[in-house]
């Protein structure tokens, strides 16, 4: 048994849950059958080079699982009936059956597989200099405040609050920490039944495009711009147009008349980081009034932005109710907790309520309730003002190696954020070969020309993000990078 196990004492999953995992699967791929006697905690110990209170652990952690039991006197055995066979499908049919054409049947209209997204190796925190986006450094994050309000939250006597089906609602301590704390410093103030708990801002837009969407609906969106939006645009409506940006952001023009939903990213256009003037601010306003569309803003980063006085958005200038807010706690907390909110009118908010609550009734209320401890005890104000001060010590210590290391190409990265998007101005070495050369030493940059509408115009461009990478690697990844493109460059006939 020993020769299938394998156990990397350098992952983060701890030893015991390792062998768990690997004997679980061994057991259900079949290759563990009913009634085998497994190693004793001493061989397998011996053989994996691990304590025997660790083996111990295991065994006992899979015999809660009902997949090994304990036999007195003769030691763990697979328990009956819980192998798969592998030489047959299930029922006893072979695998080589003629297999339905699900694709034929599903709806043209939501496969969105060919449009590309993002590269990022899925182990981009294996690398040495990750200069990847929107990902946190998470020798940062608060584990011990976290705990606290994890604790706090699973209290006995909110049990049946956060263990039971809460039908549509959402956790009224989260809400109320949002309505409170997080919406008014961004200038928004909203009655509690205008705002609806997310997983995250992905998840609001793609449920604010189900409701506006239809074959006869036409979306609009910035070009260059988010991938995944346009996937979910694409994905629900008849027609997605691309409206160009300047420096001023999205240009506001005719080509708004036929539009029903406008998806944007004014406080720090993704991915160039422009920020929308004030000035284009209230023309898209006034353009969706006289054009009667509805304006979706993605106010992405706005919690750790360290400007002095970054504009306000435009839901804090709105007074006709056609702008749909999406906010993140992912940016400054940590982006796999997933959660996030949206601020709209009630009516809108009660459509979209129902929507949600048809896809998963709610975010997990143990969740929100923790996210709402850490909120309420000041954990999370905390958080932001360390975030924001690393992340400007590292854009100065960015910006500076950029013009240092690569004087010669075209660069945007606006102060406050934590991106630079840099481009070969000779046109000659396209970003996806950059980004190759530079993974292989260890560097790791994105591509972006997933996020042009014609990707041959973002062919030369690629990004360089800080949120990530420690302070002291900044330096050493970006003259390492200089040197990928200088022997790329050395290498051209």
């Amino acid at each position: 048994m020993t020769q299938r196990l394998s156990i990397d004492k350098s992952l983060p999953s701890g030893l015991r849950d390792q062998i768990v995992s690997q004997i679980s699967r061994l057991i259900f791929e079949g290759l563990m059958p009913s009634g085998l006697k497994l190693a004793s905690c001493r061989e397998l110990a011996r053989d994996l080079d691990v304590s025997i209170n660790t083996v111990v652990a295991a065994y006992r952690k899979l015999e809660e699982e009902q997949l090994i039991e304990a036999r007195p006197r003769s030691g763990y055995f697979v328990c009956s009936d819980r192998g798969m066979r592998t030489d047959s499908g299930v029922n006893g049919r072979s695998d080589d059956r003629q297999r339905a054409p699900i694709s034929l049947k599903l709806n043209k209209l939501r496969r969105t597989e060919e449009i590309e997204t993002i590269f990022r190796p899925n182990d981009w925190y294996r690398y040495d200099f990750p200069f990847v986006c929107n990902q946190i450094d998470d020798g940062a994050f608060p584990v011990a405040d976290w705990r606290e309000c994890t604790r706090l939250a699973m209290n006995r006597k909110d049990l049946k609050i956060w263990s039971a089906d809460g039908l549509y609602s959402d956790s009224f301590e989260l809400i109320n920490q949002v309505r409170q704390r997080i919406l008014p410093r961004r200038g928004i103030f909203e009655p509690s039944d205008s705002i609806l708990i997310t997983l995250g801002s992905q998840n609001g837009l793609f449920i604010t495009s189900l409701l506006f969407g239809g074959r006869d609906r036409t979306a609009v969106m910035e070009d260059p711009g988010y991938p995944d939006a346009r996937k979910i645009l694409q994905a629900n409506f008849g027609k997605v147009n691309f409206q160009p940006i300047d420096d001023e952001g999205l240009i506001v023009d005719e080509r708004l008349r036929k539009a029903d939903l406008v998806f944007i990213t004014p406080n720090r256009h993704h991915p160039t980081t422009v920020t929308m003037s004030e000035r284009r601010r209230r023309a898209l306003l006034q353009a969706a009034e006289e054009y009667d569309f509805y304006i979706v803003e993605d106010d992405y980063e706005c919690d750790v932005d360290y400007r002095h006085s970054p504009l306000l958005p435009l839901r804090s200038l709105d007074d006709t109710d056609r702008l749909i807010y999406l906010g993140s706690l992912s940016k400054g907390l940590s982006p796999g907790l997933r959660l996030g909110y949206l601020a709209a009118a009630p009516e809108f908010i009660d459509a979209a309520r129902d929507c949600r609550g048809m896809m998963m009734r709610h975010p997990p209320m143990i969740l929100q309730h923790t996210a709402a401890a850490f909120i309420r005890l000041g954990y999370y104000d905390g958080l932001l003002r360390r975030v924001r001060q690393n992340y400007e010590q590292r854009w100065h210590l960015a910006d500076s190696m950029i013009r240092e290391k690569l004087p010669n190409f075209l660069r945007t990265g606006e102060f406050g954020g934590t991106v630079f998007v840099l481009a070969d101005p000779e046109t000659k070495l396209d970003a996806m070969t950059i980004c190759h050369a530079a993974l292989k030493r260890g560097v790791i940059v994105e591509p972006i020309g997933p996020c042009f509408s014609n990707a041959n115009e973002g062919k030369y461009h690629f990004r360089l993000g800080v949120s990530s990478i420690q302070p002291g690697l900044i330096r050493q990844g970006i003259e390492l990078l200089s040197e990928v493109i200088s022997d790329l460059r050395s290498a051209e006939p």
